[in-house]
């Protein structure tokens, strides 16, 4: 039965849409239960979370060095590989801190201590004669002043985000050493004793033990593909894009570099948040640099968009963009980014379960059916 929903493609994703609006009409109005658990995954479930988006980048690693056999046919324990991972993962980061997080800061500085320069050459290009004159036969009214008081506005809340960010960061120094401390330790239990938790699921449930094993595996395998995903296309999105600003000469490359990868996490939306704080910084070397600057991100989208995207993550999860689209509106309005940032797996998860057991409870009145006649 499910298969042929499948293969009526406009009805199949008609009943999913449908299934998704409801559930989020249902969850739209549980706000006073949502809120406190927001809070408390916020709270505890941060350094979970992080260690298991850690466990899938290196589990496969693990289980390829696992594969290498050394004397008498015996593998490298798996607890050594995990161990010497964690350490090889923290010794990296440390260096990348030291080298990149001493500029990153120089140039969030010098970006907002040049906020205000920015703002006034931004007017300066906008009054001149031949811009104003293009602006007003397209029919737009222009005040230099109103443009003026909006932007310093608008950029000295973006100025004072990120100059409160840093203080909360050093303010709160003693919660990020916790989770250096702790993140690395269950990073390293969930890779050497991880594989061990379904055999252990699996003894109280005996008679479910293949039904368990083959969720497990369709689970383990939706968020594999997805975090993997979602990482080597940030990868790349943040490699690319910072080359790219790199050859146009943009100012703070780095910076926006980085912003551009890291927004790249949300689906769909990611290209237009993570262009903004480039497009402003442009603005004030000229228009050509705003045309380099929308051509370096166009490309490095249109590749996105076309193979990496599809290859690592459309088609293993195979979620319509319609879905996608709506599960961020929906998130975002509930939990932020946060929700935007979580919907896809969240769905993804959920949907392989839906799957699994519509087609084990299908599959079950159909053997029952076939085997009422025999009986007869």
């Amino acid at each position: 039965m499910l298969e042929k929903i499948r293969s009526k493609s406009i009805l199949f994703w008609s009943l999913e849409l449908l299934i998704v609006a409801l559930l989020l009409m249902v969850v739209s109005q549980l706000d006073f239960i949502l809120e406190p658990i927001f809070k408390f995954i916020g709270a505890v479930f941060i350094p979970v979370l992080i260690s298991g988006l850690l466990y899938y980048i290196l589990n496969p690693i693990i289980k390829i060095i696992e594969k290498i056999k050394i004397k008498k046919n015996k593998s490298i324990p798996r607890s050594i590989i995990a161990l010497f991972l964690v350490v090889l993962m923290m010794v990296l980061i440390g260096l990348a801190m030291a080298i990149v997080v001493p500029r990153l800061i120089d140039q969030i500085t010098n970006f907002v201590q040049s906020a205000p320069t920015y703002l006034r050459q931004m007017r300066n290009w906008m009054e001149g004669e031949d811009r104003l004159a293009i602006i007003n036969r397209m029919g737009v009214t222009f005040d230099a002043n109103t443009l003026q008081h909006g932007a310093q506005k608008y950029g000295t809340q973006i100025a004072n985000g990120m100059a409160n960010g840093i203080g909360g960061f050093a303010s709160s120094l003693i919660g990020y050493l916790v989770y250096a401390l702790t993140v690395p330790v269950m990073t390293f239990y969930m890779l050497s004793d991880g594989h061990k938790l379904l055999p252990f699921v699996q003894q109280w449930f005996p008679k479910r033990k293949d039904d368990m094993a083959e969720v497990a595996s369709l689970l383990n395998d939706t968020l594999s593909n997805y975090i993997m995903g979602q990482v080597m296309e940030m990868l790349f999105v943040g490699f690319a894009t910072g080359i790219g600003y790199f050859l146009i000469g943009e100012k703070y490359a780095l910076v926006l570099a980085i912003i551009a990868g890291l927004s790249n996490i949300v689906p769909y939306l990611g290209p237009y948040i993570g262009i903004v704080p480039a497009l402003f910084v442009s603005a004030t070397q000229g228009v050509w640099q705003i045309f380099f600057t929308v051509l370096v991100v166009a490309i490095v989208h249109l590749i996105d968009g076309n193979i990496i995207y599809p290859r690592i993550i459309g088609s293993r999860l195979n979620i319509h963009p319609m879905t996608i689209i709506i599960l961020l509106l929906a998130a975002g309005n509930v939990a932020g980014i946060a929700g935007m940032i979580l919907a896809i797996p969240t769905y993804a998860i959920l949907r392989t379960l839906f799957v699994y057991l519509w087609e084990f409870f299908v599959n079950r009145n159909e053997q029952t059916s076939a085997e009422k006649p025999k009986q007869a």
